[in-house]
């Protein structure tokens, strides 16, 4: 089965984008738009949890969702779910390339990365790759391979 990765990012342009990459290379992809109007809460603050960051092998995670009609910034929001998921992988990237200081200071090699502000379909999926590995895990290839044989 191939791995998931989540995109959550409010500018759905650039969510379209990595989801194309990534889907393009034979990840599996959700994407998620963060908390919107009129409440600005999403299902890890309404459920106590995300059923997005259960399903995924890494999140791609943007730092400036809103958190109000004209509030952003989401470094609470990810602190929280990954301190619940800590073995889930984050690549930060949000547009404008500003990190706010409370999302970079969770920077860690392997654990929390942020990516470049000129993100590209190559370095995107270097980058991924690099956490998690290929799309599909080494059991499936070997399975694939062998049905092949056959």
């Amino acid at each position: 089965m191939a791995k998931t990765v989540v995109v959550v990012q409010r500018l759905s342009d650039f969510a379209d984008d990595f989801a194309d990459w990534l889907q393009r290379v034979g990840y599996r992809v959700r994407v998620c738009t963060g908390p919107s109007s009129p409440r600005y809460r999403c299902w890890a603050q309404t459920f106590d949890d995300c059923p997005l960051w259960q399903q995924a092998d890494l999140m791609i995670y943007d730092p400036w969702l809103p958190t109000g009609p004209s509030a952003y910034g989401s470094g609470r929001l990810l602190a929280l779910e990954h301190g619940r998921h800590p073995d889930r992988p984050i690549l930060v990237w949000g547009s404008g390339a500003a990190v706010p200081r409370d999302v970079a200071s969770m920077e860690r090699p392997g654990e929390v990365g942020i990516l470049p502000a000129d993100v590209t379909p190559e370095s995107l999926v270097a980058a991924v790759a690099n956490l998690i590995g290929p799309p599909e895990s080494d059991e499936a290839a070997v399975k694939t391979e062998s049905a092949h044989a056959e």
